[in-house]
């Protein structure tokens, strides 16, 4: 109960001021990955030097105020101390309530494997999102993997499978100019393999480009208009739930129409007032789009919050009030944004 009351205090505060600390964290845990997508470039990178187990604990032992964690990649399972990472987080996070981590589910028994480790931390809010974008032709060729829709279908099943209150799968789509209009025949091609699954237990989310991140920025996204008409189609076909992540999903969706047709983001971002975003190596960035580097976590004495406080990302932060940044509407960045607007997003 602590932890959502302390969550929800950090929510309600970022309604009406910057935080003195931010709740939400994007931290990659490596930028390794075996997918071969036709709009992400992570798994081109060959990374080298990414933070030691050692370097995560002392980041959180001194960093150690966030409520919510997205843990991303790369493939997060490709860590084989991510068990251990996600305890450090846990063990000094006191106030941490919501953990999320997005899987490309090429590894179901080592992913369920984790899961279930991680769950003998006992999160307070664990989600996992399975990648899948589009029915098993379709998502094979764009995430470059023969036979990967089947993988994704036996992770879901599997971790679906493991009773407990603290966990919560979903699917992840990804819309593109490659997979724009699929969405129904992806939903029906996993309803097949899993009949009880609902249009609510999948994401969807806009491609972005970013070069710091997905290192994707010469990839052709063809015309964002076309998506719209997906998008609204996703929409009608969710049903109304009560809950903070039917919530955003709703919200998030609700304003991407407005996102295609400005190109800007269509309310004021969060990114270095409520949430920050984090690599493999330790660099901070305002965000999972604006590739702008501001420090590393090790030049810092692994202390953001003494850094949080400096006029550099005072700076940063008045310039993405202003709109100036590359502008996105990433769930990354979305849902926390949204929060700050409750009941005006």
């Amino acid at each position: 109960m602590m932890k959502q009351l302390s969550f929800a205090k950090n929510v309600v505060m970022s309604n009406f001021t910057r935080l003195s600390f931010p709740y939400k964290l994007t931290y990659v845990t490596t930028y390794k990955c075996q997918s071969r997508c036709l709009v992400c470039d992570i798994w081109k990178k060959d990374p080298v030097g990414e933070l030691t187990l050692e370097e995560i604990q002392q980041f959180f032992k001194k960093s150690n105020k966030f409520a919510w964690i997205d843990i991303t990649g790369g493939e997060v399972f490709l860590r084989k101390d991510i068990v251990q990472i996600v305890k450090a987080m846990i063990d000094n996070c006191k106030n941490l309530f919501m953990i999320h981590i997005p899987t490309n589910s090429l590894m179901p028994s080592i992913i369920e494997k984790r899961v279930r480790e991680i769950l003998e931390l006992n999160p307070k809010y664990f989600t996992v999102t399975c990648s899948l974008d589009g029915p098993p032709e379709l998502n094979d060729k764009l995430r470059g993997i023969p036979g990967d829709f089947d993988k994704v279908i036996e992770t879901y099943k599997r971790l679906s499978s493991i009773k407990s209150k603290n966990l919560k799968v979903f699917i992840g789509f990804t819309l593109s100019h490659l997979n724009k209009g699929t969405f129904k025949e992806t939903y029906e091609a996993v309803k097949k393999e899993i009949p009880g699954i609902k249009p609510n237990d999948f994401h969807m989310n806009v491609i972005h480009l970013s070069e710091h991140y997905y290192s994707n920025q010469n990839v052709d996204v063809g015309n964002k208009q076309d998506f719209i008409q997906e998008v609204e189609h996703f929409r009608k076909m969710r049903i109304n739930e009560f809950g903070p992540i039917p919530y955003l999903e709703h919200k998030y969706l609700k304003l991407v129409k407005k996102y295609i047709e400005t190109g800007k983001t269509p309310i004021t971002c969060q990114a270095l007032a409520a949430s920050v975003f984090i690599d493999s190596y330790g660099d901070i960035y305002p965000c999972s789009i604006y590739s702008r580097k501001l420090a590393n976590i090790k030049d810092i004495n692994y202390d953001l919050e003494a850094y949080w406080k400096t006029e550099e990302i005072k700076t940063i932060r008045k310039e993405i009030e202003e709109g100036k940044c590359p502008h996105c509407w990433t769930p990354c960045e979305a849902y926390q944004s949204i929060l700050a607007k409750i009941g005006r997003a």
